[in-house]
């Protein structure tokens, strides 16, 4: 279990990154939803211990994190949003070098530690070839494997799949699953899809602070009866409803514009709709943008 309370941070510049992060994210996938801006890599790099908080604690099975910045780092592992490689080198002798960086020195178990995750991120094929000739896809696959190094009981990823092609982005799905029976792996994201197909627990984070948490499938269930739709032919009339109209998200569908609508009651030429994750939130976004906006 890690648990973060009363977590701040204010840069240097005057922006406040976090405000008061409370959160309790147990073994298994959770997802951290916001849009771009929102504190997510900030908080990421903090549970990291890249950088200090201004306030607050973090805890991870009894460790306190923030203070005992070694000892989480053993039981640590983090694909970060971007990350650079050595140019020619290949994958193999990269790993091999982080590897002795994480602190495994036998030459035998590094050798078997390697290989087996370079087949477990189906990179094996490729041991020979320059990560800075890998695809997008492959690269974050090579961003797993050294992030498993040591293997890890906390793992960290942000942004995973942002930039991934359909298939490429399924099969880091598949990977990020089955590393999610065993460990706590947060998935920071502004993707919807990502935390909709694979994490049983979330939180909404924007402005630096949580708006919202729980599991995906009760928060959806929350909103049925109060997302209507409708399909409309020209931009003025998207417009015109927008004006007058909680709409939450506008989406092209077949060149046409698709509304939702956050209310109680149907407006006037709307229909009802299934709710899903993504109304779930966009709502919680247009709710704190009335709240700042008060």
């Amino acid at each position: 279990m890690l648990t973060i309370q009363g977590l701040t941070k204010t840069y240097s510049n005057g922006v406040q990154a976090l405000k008061g992060v409370n959160l309790e994210i147990p073994k298994g996938m959770f997802g951290l939803l916001g849009p771009n801006g929102a504190g997510k890599s900030s908080l990421m790099r903090t549970i990291a211990t890249l950088q200090s908080a201004d306030s607050g604690s973090i805890t991870f099975d009894g460790l306190d994190v923030l203070n005992q910045p070694q000892e989480i780092r053993r039981r640590l592992g983090y694909l970060p949003q971007d990350f650079g490689v050595y140019p020619r080198i290949s994958a193999y002798e990269l790993l091999d070098h982080l590897a002795i960086l994480k602190g495994l020195d036998q030459a035998k178990e590094r050798k078997e530690v390697v290989e087996g995750l370079l087949a477990h991120t189906n990179l094996y094929q490729h041991k020979s070839k320059s990560v800075s000739g890998f695809s997008g896809g492959m690269r974050q696959r090579f961003g797993i494997a050294q992030a498993l190094l040591g293997d890890p009981d906390l793992l960290i990823v942000d942004e995973p799949t942002a930039g991934l092609d359909p298939e490429e982005r399924n099969r880091f799905h598949n990977l990020l699953v089955s590393l999610g029976e065993q460990k706590v792996v947060i998935l920071s994201t502004h993707i919807v899809d990502d935390v909709s197909e694979l994490c049983p627990n979330m939180a909404v984070l924007a402005g630096g602070e949580i708006l919202l948490k729980g599991n995906p499938i009760d928060l959806t269930q929350q909103l049925n009866g109060r997302i209507w739709r409708k399909e409309v032919v020209t931009q003025q009339e998207a417009q015109e409803l927008e004006q007058n109209l909680p709409v939450i998200s506008k989406r092209l569908f077949a060149g046409n514009t698709i509304l939702h609508v956050f209310a109680e009651q149907a407006p006037e030429g709307f229909e009802t709709v299934a709710s899903n994750l993504e109304d779930v939130y966009f709502s919680t976004l247009h709710q704190q943008r009335l709240t700042a906006s008060a």
